[in-house]
C-alpha cells in the first residue's frame, strides 16, 4: 500500500515514471492527505498522544535550540534599547570592550542604588528622559496637560515657565533640587511625594510679555500650539506656505491669511484636537490665535500687513529668545556663567531619544561647580547661533569634510567656525563638544556624531 510504503520510508518513484519504466500515479497534496488519514485511521486518541509525546522526547535538541534562540534574541533586543550607542565600523573586539565597560558601569550604579536608594541625580535623569520622550512621541494635548500648572474656571492653562519648559528640553541645572518639570497624571498641587519635586523655577521674558495683552500671565492650549508650530517648522516649509497664502504676490499677508497659514503649518507639525487625554482646554477651536499675538503682529486694529521679511525676523527673534531662556535656566547664580556639565546638558537635550542615555553618561563625567571653568553667556549664544541658526554654512562645511573622509580635529573645528560664521569658540566649549560626541574616542568628530545629535532651530 502507498501509505505503508511512506511509513516504512520506501523510496518514492519520480512522478509519472516507475523504476521499471511503467507509469505511476502522480504524488499530489490529495494523495498525501489520503496517506496521512490512512496512517491515523484505526488508532485511538490515547495512542496518538503517546506517539506525539515520544516524538517530542526524541528531539530534545529542538527545544533547547528554541530556548537558546529566545535568550539570544532577548539579550540582543535589550542591548539595542539599553546598551551604548554603536559605531558602524567598530570591530568585534571594540564592540565587546564598549559593552563591557558600559554594563560594568551600569551594574556599579545599580549596586549604589541598592545600598543607598535612588539619588536625586538619578531621578532627574529618569524624568528628563521621560519628558524628552513625551515631547517627541506624545500628542500635543498630553504634553500640555503634563506641563500646565494652572486650573482656572474649569480649564487648564500654562504659566510662561510652563510654556518654556514644554517647548525646551531642560535638564535640572547642577545643584538644583528639582527633579522634574511637570506633573504626572492624577497629581495635584500639594500631592507630590517626597523626592519628586516639580520645578518651581520662575522664567521671565520681555518678548513673551508683549503677547500677554490682558496681563494675566497665562497661556492657553491654542497659544501653546502656536509657539510649538513656529519652533518646529523649518525655514523652507514656512517660506513655501507663506508664498502659498500670498495670493496677490505682494509679499504680505493680512490677519485672515496669516490665520489660515498658521492652521496649515500646525497640521504639518502635529495634529491636535484639544480633546485627547481628557484635557479640558476651555475652547472649541484649537486654531484660534490669541489676541495678544495678533496685536503684536498686526496692530490693535488688525489693519497692518505682515511681510515675509517681518515674519522671518519674528521667527529669529523667537528662537534667539528661547536660546537666552535656556542659558538663564542653567545660570542658577545669575552671574552670566554656567558649568561645563550644564553646557553638556544643553548640547544633548535635543539628541535622538535612543541615544540620549549614552550621551548623558558622558555629560555626567564633566565637572560641575567643583571646577572653576565656566561657559559665559556670549560663548553659549555664539555657539547656538552656528549650531542651531544661521544659513547652515558651518554645518555644510563640517558635513562636506566629514563625507570626504578627512579628520575633523579640535583645531579644525574651531577654524571652520571662525571662517564660516565669524565665531571664535573657546577651548572649553570645544572640549565639552568632543568629550560628549566623540563616540569612538579617536579625538576627531564626524557630522553624524555631532549634528545629528544636537537640537536645531530649523
Amino acid at each position: 500500500m502507498f501509505a505503508a510504503s511512506l511509513r516504512r520510508g520506501a523510496p518514492i518513484a519520480r512522478a509519472g515514471v516507475s523504476s521499471s519504466g511503467s507509469a505511476t500515479p502522480r504524488v499530489t497534496l490529495a494523495t498525501t492527505a489520503i496517506a496521512r488519514s490512512t496512517h491515523w485511521r484505526g488508532i485511538s486518541t490515547l495512542d496518538r498522544y503517546e506517539r506525539y509525546d515520544r516524538s517530542r522526547e526524541s528531539t530534545p535538541g529542538a527545544f533547547a535550540l528554541g530556548v537558546t534562540a529566545l535568550l539570544v534574541g532577548g539579550v540582543a533586543a535589550f542591548d539595542a534599547v539599553f546598551g551604548p550607542a554603536t559605531h558602524g565600523r567598530e570591530s568585534w573586539k571594540e564592540w565587546m570592550t564598549i559593552r563591557r565597560a558600559h554594563y560594568e558601569r551600569e551594574l556599579a550604579r545599580l549596586n549604589v542604588y541598592a545600598r543607598e536608594g535612588f539619588t536625586k541625580e538619578y531621578k532627574q535623569d529618569v524624568f528628563f528622559a521621560y519628558e524628552r520622550r513625551l515631547r517627541t512621541f506624545a500628542p500635543p494635548e498630553k504634553v500640555f496637560d503634563y506641563f500646565a500648572s494652572v486650573r482656572k474656571n474649569g480649564s487648564t492653562y500654562m504659566t510662561l515657565s510652563d510654556l518654556v519648559r514644554s517647548l525646551l528640553p531642560l535638564h535640572p541645572a547642577v545643584g538644583s533640587r528639582d527633579t522634574r518639570a511637570g506633573k504626572l497624571h492624577g497629581e495635584t498641587d500639594g500631592m507630590e511625594e517626597r523626592g519628586k519635586k516639580v520645578s518651581r523655577e520662575v522664567i521671565t521674558s520681555d518678548l513673551f510679555r508683549l503677547f500677554d495683552t490682558d496681563g494675566n500671565g497665562i497661556f492657553d492650549f491654542a497659544e501653546y500650539l502656536f509657539f510649538n508650530t513656529l519652533l518646529n517648522t523649518d525655514r523652507q516649509s514656512s517660506l513655501s506656505v507663506f508664498q502659498k497664502y500670498d495670493a496677490d504676490g505682494s509679499g504680505e499677508l493680512d490677519v485672515d491669511e496669516f490665520t489660515m497659514m498658521m492652521k496649515e503649518m500646525r497640521t504639518q507639525v502635529k495634529h491636535a484636537t484639544g480633546l485627547r487625554t481628557g484635557l479640558d482646554t476651555g475652547m472649541s477651536n484649537v486654531d484660534n490665535i490669541a489676541d495678544g499675538l495678533l496685536d503684536y503682529l498686526f496692530g490693535p486694529n488688525r489693519n497692518k500687513k505682515l511681510t515675509l521679511k517681518q515674519f522671518q525676523a519674528f521667527l529669529r527673534t523667537l528662537r534667539n529668545e528661547m536660546d537666552a531662556l535656556e542659558f538663564a535656566h542653567y545660570d542658577v547664580n545669575k552671574d552670566g556663567l554656567i558649568t561645563m556639565r550644564d553646557f553638556g546638558y544643553s548640547l544633548v537635550s535635543g539628541c535622538k531619544v535612543d541615544h540620549l542615555q549614552r550621551f548623558m553618561d558622558e555629560v555626567k563625567r564633566l565637572p560641575g561647580y567643583e571646577s572653576k571653568v565656566r561657559i559665559n553667556r556670549a560663548e553659549f549664544l555664539a555657539f547656538a547661533r552656528i549650531s542651531k541658526h544661521g544659513d547652515g554654512s558651518f554645518q555644510r562645511e563640517i558635513k562636506s569634510i566629514s563625507d570626504s573622509g578627512e579628520v575633523i580635529t579640535r583645531q579644525k573645528f574651531k577654524d571652520i567656525a571662525r571662517r564660516t560664521a565669524g565665531v571664535k569658540l573657546s577651548d572649553d566649549i570645544v572640549h565639552v563638544i568632543f568629550h560628549v560626541f566623540d563616540v569612538d574616542n579617536d579625538d576627531s568628530l564626524s557630522y553624524d556624531e555631532f549634528f545629528n545629535a544636537i537640537k536645531k532651530w530649523t
